[in-house]
């Protein structure tokens, strides 16, 4: 109910025109869902989701005369604060990276001896080099269902895309990162 009580394109004229009040009404509504999608695309616990959102809601703010939106307000902040994740990792070049412990703990006996570790963390680079070589939206798609353990209705609902949208990224990406590298178990 109180959905229909925020109307959302009144408050995006508002504050285009400068009302302070209806750009803390969009504010308030928005910032705790962006917050939460912002911290599902990050690799791990980090204030740089809070941090994304606070300058992507600022530049919004200096922006707002120029601003041109052909989708809903609610897509487009979602959309802003997704580029602004996938251009946190392109400045920081940075990959999805598993802590060590777990990948000792996946390894299994066999790679406990140091030649073995050797082996085992050469694929391990060299897998994470092939899904960061993914397509932006195939390799979130990827890492959100593989490393997060997201379902394929939850990646849809969050990143705004159909199931079958994202059950086609996973299937391409894992084509992909089959023949790049055939002996893979990733199925």
């Amino acid at each position: 109910m109180a959905r229909h009580l925020f109307d959302e394109d009144k408050h995006l004229q508002l504050f285009i025109s400068g009302s302070e009040d209806a750009f803390d009404a969009i504010f308030k509504r928005y910032y705790e869902g962006l917050l939460q999608f912002a911290k599902v695309l990050l690799p791990y616990p980090t204030d740089e989701a809070e941090d994304i959102v606070a300058e992507m809601f600022c530049t919004l703010w200096h922006n707002r005369r120029q601003i041109a939106i052909s989708t809903t307000l609610s897509a487009y902040l979602y959309v802003s604060v997704r580029n602004r994740v996938f251009d946190y990792y392109r400045k920081r070049k940075t990959i999805f990276n598993l802590p060590e412990e777990v990948l000792a703990e996946t390894a299994g006996e066999d790679h406990q001896q140091p030649d073995h570790q050797l082996i085992y963390k050469d694929v391990t680079s060299q897998i994470r080099q092939l899904i960061t070589g993914l397509p932006p939206q195939m390799q979130l798609v990827f890492k959100m269902h593989r490393y997060e353990g997201f379902s394929y209705d939850e990646i849809a609902d969050l990143l705004n895309i159909s199931v079958n949208s994202v059950k086609t990224h996973m299937f391409r990406a894992l084509k992909i990162l089959k023949t790049a590298y055939p002996i893979l178990p990733i199925c």
